[in-house]
């Protein structure tokens, strides 16, 4: 499936939820989806990508389109094209894992007991994750505070995230263990790491100091944190790379 083919069966969920659940008028709905009152109407009366939101439904992705609608109430605005690719993307990675889950066969390379177990700690912890995201949603909806809600948000969104690597693994692991990996350039990501060397922590230390409150350092120090984990990655994907490199000399 191609996200555009998704799109249009997001945007019809996505009207049904805003007016249904949360009691938007389909003036403020046409609003926020940056389309007419009159598709707002087809939409929801499922003359407008009724199959795909069908389809979309029948498939699990309800629960995704649901948080969507609510980080979107939460925030306010409008809802931007790449905010609908990345929930299309989202929804596509969730549906191919359904199928391939569905599928006995697939274990190749990975000795048949070794690869069950693995995608059993596997679901496991995909459905920690997701729960953990569902619970601080719910916690972050509550707040009032713009600040404490950003930081329980980007616990949310770290969860979420951490679903998203457990269902890659799954798919990869179902498939055999066998991937392509197609690495950028070294010389680039040499580059990379040594840009984030440099500005990583550009001005961050003096500006916790200058915060008139503890709880806005901690969501400086989360940004600090964030760009160790970057060098972290990028030092070990040029490692990576150097080791790929030797080996496809030698061969």
């Amino acid at each position: 499936m191609k996200p555009e083919e998704v799109i249009p069966g997001l945007r019809a969920l996505i009207v049904k939820d805003l007016v249904e659940r949360h009691g938007f008028s389909r003036k403020k709905v046409a609003e926020i989806l940056g389309v007419t009152s009159p598709a707002v109407t087809l939409y929801l009366q499922g003359k407008r990508a009724g199959d795909m939101a069908k389809l979309l439904r029948r498939r699990g992705a309800l629960k995704l389109v649901r948080e969507f609608t609510d980080h979107v109430v939460e925030r306010g605005g409008k809802i931007s094209m790449p905010a609908l690719y990345d929930l299309a993307f989202s929804v596509i990675t969730l549906i191919e894992h359904k199928v391939t889950m569905d599928r006995e066969e697939g274990l190749i390379d990975l000795r048949r007991n070794e690869a069950q177990r693995l995608l059993q700690l596997l679901r496991e912890r995909f459905e920690i994750e997701q729960k953990s995201a569902e619970k601080f949603m719910r916690i972050a909806s509550r707040l009032r505070n713009q600040a404490l809600r950003m930081l329980i948000r980007m616990i949310a969104r770290d969860c979420i995230k951490h679903a998203d690597i457990m269902m890659l693994l799954m798919s990869i692991v179902e498939s055999g263990g066998e991937m392509k990996i197609d690495l950028p350039d070294i010389e680039l990501l040499d580059k990379l790491l040594s840009e984030e060397k440099s500005f990583h922590i550009y001005g961050l230390n003096e500006i916790r100091k200058m915060l008139p409150h503890k709880l806005l350092a901690i969501l400086v120090d989360c940004i600090a944190d964030d760009e160790k984990k970057h060098e972290r990655i990028l030092k070990n994907l040029v490692n990576y790379a150097r080791v790929s490199e030797e080996k496809g000399r030698a061969s």
